[in-house]
């Protein structure tokens, strides 16, 4: 009997921040990056870019290196990272004169 092949999942991290009048999005994994006026465009445009790579890196047979070399691994259907904290740091500015 035949195994029938499940495709698995990707799961990155993505944050967006506003730049002056445009909003960039990013993925730190991948260090992929796009942008857009709003929100919502910058998410798309990145999701656009996430197609993209997963494509061209799938036809060049690279995907698999390049996803490890990120430091992301299989669990169970998903592909992520093995582990990451992501928190913020509060410093004091010195003084100016």
């Amino acid at each position: 009997m035949k195994r029938k092949h499940t495709p698995k999942t990707l799961r990155l991290t993505a944050e967006v921040w506003r730049e002056g009048n445009m909003y960039t999005a990013y993925c730190r994994e991948l260090d992929l990056a796009s942008c857009g006026h709003t929100v919502e465009e910058a998410w798309q445009n990145l999701h656009e870019v996430f197609e993209i790579f997963l494509e061209e890196t799938s036809k060049k047979g690279t995907l698999r290196e390049l996803l490890e070399e990120a430091g992301l691994i299989s669990k169970g259907e998903t592909i992520e990272r093995a582990e990451h904290f992501i928190g913020q740091i509060e410093l004091p500015l010195p003084a100016t004169r």
